[in-house]
């Protein structure tokens, strides 16, 4: 039970965003209004016309499903229903509600607050198990704890409520992620339990239905200033998608077919605004890390309406929502590896279903095969402490299962709106080296100051990293954000010039950017000057990077002009490895088993090597970089304006 709610906690901790993030702009984006176009201005009921056979429909088909599943599996999800038997529900007080905004703390209460509702999830996936009715007191048990909670939105995010951060304001309700996925959950256990509820407890689904009604329903429809719907202009990001999916699945599982010609084209107006933000290439620029909760999630709403629709609302024609679903192989490195630019760890599992979704939807057999061989790095793991994820994936279990796995490992990947490439050594396969860069500007979602940064691995492992990011606290989406280390440019592969590191912002950006690619070399061009404020002093820092799949190695170059000169620049290189001079002018890069993975030679007649440890505190990021990573930097010794910094890494001869 633990594990289940960790990983709970872990998914709804990675999606915190203050509202003061959020910027209200003029819209400049293409307005593709896909899923409002779907409707073609007629009412939902002419898509939908029978919501309560299509719900029947569905319910049944699951059943079915779950009743076949492997006796090993239930006997996993059994056990973690058992456990939930003996749970005693949490008190949330005012008091740990309130901590938040007195300490900072999110953690104390969000721990307990997830903990209901991961129980509750694996009380009736054991109910779906057995239907014995041996899990239907504490299921009531826990749907009572949750009604009577003053409000399902976390401290977090309260300061939605024009009151400001503190207690909720009863006489005002708003909708945050954690109020939208709380709905998904209830509504879920009503839907596959609804017969059950009412010998159990009588009133339980009345009162089910008034608090969806009060928390979800009612706002959303009187509601258009959220700003994660983007109704009035603002930039949105996965809080869009994921709460959107919630609520419409909330809607599909409870609602009369009267409620959806109401509510569901402003759930599909308030996603295309998600979907009109993105760019055509289909990067997301919050990480592959937060793919799982923004295309990965935008899958879902796409597949329910086209269910619930009996494939009248198809979306397979628009080749961009396919590029959304391609992004996350091409950003997968090796195993569990991701390139994790951003707010990110490099350890990564996106939902298998939702990636098979995509392959599925735009009939692309490397997102099928590669769901399968995610399914299989997630050992087949089914719900994770959440009933809405574990009924889609029971829903495609017996096809994530039986395909073959595959990894896709495509030889080169070029984002160019987001600016982001990967490429390797060959194609399929994780051997050798890979390297993933990056230009775009410090003005993107959960950005890092990380202009001209990369990323290297050998055999799909880390040697030349990005630090990722650390748990949540307030400070992550304040003003002082920035003051994180893991956030600044001197912490990633950047220069410090004259002192100065990047600034962020989004008019602080790379500019001159391009990607070539022949059959011998891929390179990709950048000048990063413009990612520094005025004080840096520089005129232009022209860095190219150069992978050679032949000869297994990658050339760092930097050309750069200072307007003058303060004191000396330092370019910055973070590695999980121990680092050793070889000799002068050459460095090594050793794991944690004696090998040598890397080399790096240098101009050691113009550069002082500095090597330094970073200790890591962080409970996120101690699993997967342990005590300490190691930053080498290199300090010029010329004041010349003008100079250039060549750096080779290759691997060891065998």
């Amino acid at each position: 039970m633990k594990t289940n709610v960790r990983a709970l906690c872990m998914l709804l901790l990675i999606a915190a965003v203050a509202a003061t993030a959020w910027q209200i702009v003029t819209p400049s984006y293409p307005q593709r209004n896909y899923l409002t176009n779907a409707l073609q201005g007629k009412p939902v009921t002419s898509y939908i016309s029978n919501i309560a056979a299509w719900r029947a429909t569905q319910k049944q088909t699951l059943e079915q499903k779950i009743a076949v599943l492997p006796d090993s599996v239930k006997k996993t999800l059994l056990k973690q229903a058992d456990a939930g038997m003996a749970f005693d529900w949490p008190t949330l007080s005012d008091s740990l509600y309130l901590e938040y905004k007195i300490t900072g703390n999110r953690n104390h209460f969000e721990d307990k607050y997830n903990s209901r509702r991961s129980v509750l999830s694996n009380l009736v996936i054991g109910e779906l198990l057995t239907h014995n009715g041996k899990y239907m007191p504490q299921i009531v048990k826990g749907l009572q704890v949750l009604m009577e909670e003053k409000t399902w939105v976390a401290p977090a995010h309260i300061g939605m409520q024009k009151a400001g951060v503190g207690l909720p304001d009863t006489h005002e309700v708003v909708i945050d992620l954690y109020s939208a996925i709380t709905a998904a959950t209830v509504a879920a256990t009503q839907w596959m339990l609804y017969d059950q509820l009412d010998a159990a407890s009588a009133g339980m689904n009345k009162r089910i239905a008034a608090e969806l009604d009060t928390r979800i329903m009612q706002p959303y429809l009187q509601r258009s200033d959220f700003f994660w719907m983007g109704l009035q202009g603002q930039v949105v990001n996965n809080w869009n998608a994921w709460i959107n999916t919630n609520v419409l699945y909330t809607v599909l599982c409870t609602q009369q077919s009267q409620v959806l010609d109401d509510i569901v084209p402003k759930i599909l107006k308030s996603t295309d605004c998600f979907i009109n933000q993105y760019p055509e290439d289909g990067g997301c620029d919050e990480g592959p890390g937060y793919w799982s909760v923004a295309g990965g999630k935008l899958i879902r709403l796409l597949a329910l309406l086209q269910s619930a629709s009996n494939g009248k609302c198809n979306f397979a024609n628009k080749p961009l929502l396919q590029r959304m679903g391609d992004y996350i192989y091409k950003l997968h490195i090796a195993d569990n590896y991701f390139v994790n630019f951003a707010d990110a760890q490099p350890v990564t599992y996106p939902g298998a279903e939702s990636v098979y979704y995509y392959g599925s939807m735009f009939g692309n057999d490397t997102m099928t095969h590669f769901a399968a061989y995610l399914f299989r790095q997630n050992k087949q793991r089914l719900g994770n402490g959440s009933l809405v994820d574990f009924l889609q994936q029971v829903a495609m279990y017996d096809k994530l299962a039986t395909t073959t796995p595959g990894e896709g490992l495509p030889a080169v990947s070029w984002l160019p709106n987001l600016q982001v490439l990967s490429v390797r050594s060959k194609g399929g396969s994780t051997e050798g080296l890979f390297m993933a860069a990056k230009g775009g500007n410090n003005g993107e979602s959960h950005n890092h100051n990380d202009i001209g940064n990369f990323v290297l691995y050998v055999n799909g492992r880390p040697v030349i990293v990005d630090a990722g990011v650390g748990g949540y606290t307030r400070k992550t989406f304040s003003k002082d954000r920035y003051s994180i280390w893991t956030m600044q440019s001197q912490w990633h592969n950047c220069p410090t010039i004259n002192g100065v590191m990047q600034q962020d912002g989004s008019k602080f950006k790379a500019t001159e950017v391009s990607c070539k690619h022949t059959a011998q070399q891929t390179r990709l061009d950048m000048d990063i000057a413009g990612a520094y404020p005025p004080e840096a002093m520089v005129k232009s820092w022209k860095r190219s990077l150069v992978f050679d799949a032949a000869k297994e190695q990658v050339q760092v170059n930097d050309n750069y002009l200072l307007s003058e000169y303060k004191e000396a620049t330092r370019i910055h290189f973070l590695t999980c490895d121990q680092v050793n001079e070889a000799e002068p002018g050459q460095l090594t890069f050793t794991n944690t088993k004696g090998k040598v993975q890397l080399l790096l030679k240098y101009d050691a007649g113009n550069y002082t090597a500095s090597i330094e440890p970073r200790p890591i505190d962080d409970d996120k990021m101690k699993p997967t970089w342990g005590n300490s990573l190691y930053r080498v930097s290199f300090i010029t010794k010329s004041h010349q304006l003008q100079g250039s910094a060549g750096f080779v890494f290759s691997l060891p001869v065998r």
